[in-house]
């Protein structure tokens, strides 16, 4: 909890104070044209609605979120070779906006002179992605779906701003952490060859250590 609160605190009192400000400022517009037909009552009931079940409704569903998303990263982070990722170079993190906009600590490392960050999908939660950041403008549209489309047989996601390397912990089940890097190298060495423009980590405001 201390971490989701160092993280997000502004953002969660900001969340709260737009739903609750949006969802009775609904209901007051409602009120001036048919305050006579509303008992005081439902009034006192639906504000207390608007101004704190509904929007603690939602920030706890995105709170919920943000746990499961860690709990499923730790998972697994304790398993080998994950849990060994220290020693191909996973020691550094950067803060990483999640799909609900709360945000959280990922892991990175330099393979091969790539910045390459670990993170899941809370949908896919046993699928490990290893994403390296990077633009691709050089390619028109038509190339850019080929080669999507080429990768994706790889289980690599090829997209304008990023490189992803899925793998499904369940299914790939890897020896060594040094099995992991080699996967990880050949990852660079497609980047690399695609002659993708870097999107540096440094710029993602990196934190040192607090995963």
């Amino acid at each position: 909890m201390n971490k989701l609160l160092e993280l997000n605190k502004g953002f969660l009192i900001k969340g709260y104070l737009w739903i609750s400000g949006i969802l009775t400022s609904g209901f007051s517009i409602y009120l001036i044209f048919f305050f006579s037909e509303v008992p005081t009552k439902w009034i006192l009931i639906i504000y207390s609605i608007t101004l704190i079940f509904a929007p603690l409704f939602v920030l706890s569903a995105w709170i919920s979120d943000w746990f499961r998303k860690r709990r499923y990263k730790n998972r697994i982070l304790s398993k080998k070779p994950y849990s060994e990722m220290e020693k191909i170079g996973f020691t550094k993190s950067v803060i990483k906006t999640n799909h609900n906009s709360l945000v959280d600590y990922i892991k990175f490392a330099e393979i091969n002179e790539c910045q390459i960050t670990f993170d899941v999908d809370l949908k896919k939660p046993k699928v490990a992605e290893f994403s390296i950041y990077g633009l691709t403008e050089h390619l028109n549209s038509k190339e850019y779906l080929q080669k999507a489309k080429e990768y994706n047989h790889s289980n690599i996601d090829f997209s304008r701003y990023s490189f992803t390397k899925r793998i499904d912990t369940r299914k790939e089940k890897l020896n060594s952490i040094q099995e992991l890097e080699k996967i990880l190298t050949e990852l660079t060495h497609i980047v690399k060859k695609e002659k993708y423009e870097p999107i540096l980590i440094t710029e993602i405001k990196p934190v040192g250590n607090k995963v």
